[in-house]
């Protein structure tokens, strides 16, 4: 019964997130966001609009790339060429051709002088690392200071 009791706790909790998803908007060619039920939190106004990860979603506006929360509030500013999802509080961007890292708050842990990053392989940072390319080589930084 216990455990019942859980799995209804842990599952109410889900429900009570906004669980917000992208939706194009033919009126401007833009996107947006809605919750599941189709209210708009988020008015179309990016040009690419990405699923959430811990919280954030890329987007990108006029050819540059930020995240917003699930308020709708821009987090990081749409600054970077690219940008990859979150993963373990971290995110690979990239800017100048140089790739760095950021973290939730989009401070700028490892800054973007790296030729690639990949927050990818195994549970890499989910243990405060990531595998950088510096003069053709890859290696193994710590992302945490």
């Amino acid at each position: 019964m216990k455990g019942l009791i859980l799995i209804v706790v842990i599952f109410s909790s889900m429900e009570m997130k906004a669980q917000l998803t992208p939706f194009f908007s033919a009126s401007n060619n833009k996107y947006g966001y809605k919750t599941r039920e189709g209210k708009q939190v988020v008015a179309p106004k990016y040009d690419l609009a990405y699923g959430f990860t811990e919280g954030l979603a890329a987007v990108r506006l006029n050819g540059k790339y930020g995240y917003i929360n699930e308020t709708g509030k821009e987090v990081v500013p749409p600054k970077y060429d690219f940008t990859w999802k979150f993963i373990g509080g971290y995110a690979a961007v990239k800017l100048a051709g140089k790739t760095g890292f950021i973290d939730l708050s989009g401070k700028e842990v490892v800054a973007p002088i790296y030729e690639e990053a990949n927050n990818y392989h195994g549970a890499c940072c989910y243990k405060g690392m990531a595998h950088v390319k510096e003069n053709g080589k890859w290696k193994i930084i710590a992302l945490k200071k």
